[in-house]
C-alpha cells in the first residue's frame, strides 16, 4: 500500500514520526499525523487546514509530550534494586573531585543509536486505512496527504475533534475543503 503513496504523503509520514520521537512518543497518535498534514505546505491537506486556521503550531503545543526525569535526579532505591550504593558513589566522587562534583557534572545521557522507532496507535493504522478508503472511492491512484487528512476526518478521534472545535471548524467545513482541492488537483 505504501507504495502508492506521493513523496508529499510519505512527508506528512516522516514529519509524524520526527515529532513522536521528539515528544518521547513511542507511539505515532492520530495527533501526530494530523501534525504532518498541517506542517506540510501541499495543496491538498496543508492549504486546507490553514484555511480553517489550523496550523502546524498549536497541534504540537496540544500534543502531550512523553514525562521525562529531570536531569540531576537519580532514583537511588532503582539503584540499590540492582546492587549500586548511590550515596557510596556520590562520597566516593566527591572525595576524588570535591563536594557537589556529581551534581555539577553535564548530563551526558543521550538517546541510543538503536532506538526503536515509534510504531502506529490502532487509531493511527485505522486512519491509514481509512486513507486507501478514500483514496478508492475517489477513484484515484495515487495517495496525496489530502487522502490522509480525510482518512483522519473518518475517525472518531476527540484530538482531531479538539483541533477543530478550537478552529471553529467542523468535519464536514474541513472534509468539503480538501476534496475541493483534491478534486482541482486531480
Amino acid at each position: 500500500m505504501f507504495e502508492r503513496f506521493t513523496e508529499p504523503s510519505r512527508a506528512v509520514l516522516v514529519e509524524a514520526e520526527s515529532l513522536a520521537i521528539e515528544l518521547g512518543s513511542r507511539y505515532i497518535s492520530a495527533g501526530h499525523l494530523l501534525y504532518g498534514c498541517a506542517e506540510g505546505r501541499e495543496e491538498t491537506a496543508g492549504k486546507p487546514l490553514r484555511d480553517c486556521g489550523i496550523r502546524a503550531a498549536s497541534i504540537r503545543r496540544m500534543l502531550p509530550r512523553a514525562e521525562e526525569q529531570p536531569a540531576g535526579q537519580v532514583d537511588a532505591g532503582a539503584l540499590s534494586a540492582i546492587g549500586i550504593d548511590y550515596q557510596g558513589v556520590r562520597a566516593a566522587v566527591e572525595e576524588t573531585f570535591g563536594p557537589g562534583a556529581l551534581a555539577a557534572a553535564p548530563d551526558r545521557r543521550v538517546p541510543t543509536a538503536g532506538a526503536r522507532k515509534p510504531h502506529f496507535t490502532p487509531e493511527a493504522k485505522r486512519s491509514i486505512e481509512l486513507t486507501l478508503r478514500a483514496a478508492e472511492e475517489l477513484h484515484q491512484g495515487r495517495i496525496v496527504p489530502g487522502h490522509l487528512l480525510l482518512g483522519l476526518l473518518r475517525l472518531d478521534n476527540e484530538f482531531v475533534w479538539s483541533i477543530l472545535e478550537d478552529a471553529d471548524s467542523s468535519v464536514a467545513a474541513l472534509s468539503s475543503a480538501v476534496l475541493s482541492q483534491l478534486a482541482a488537483a486531480a
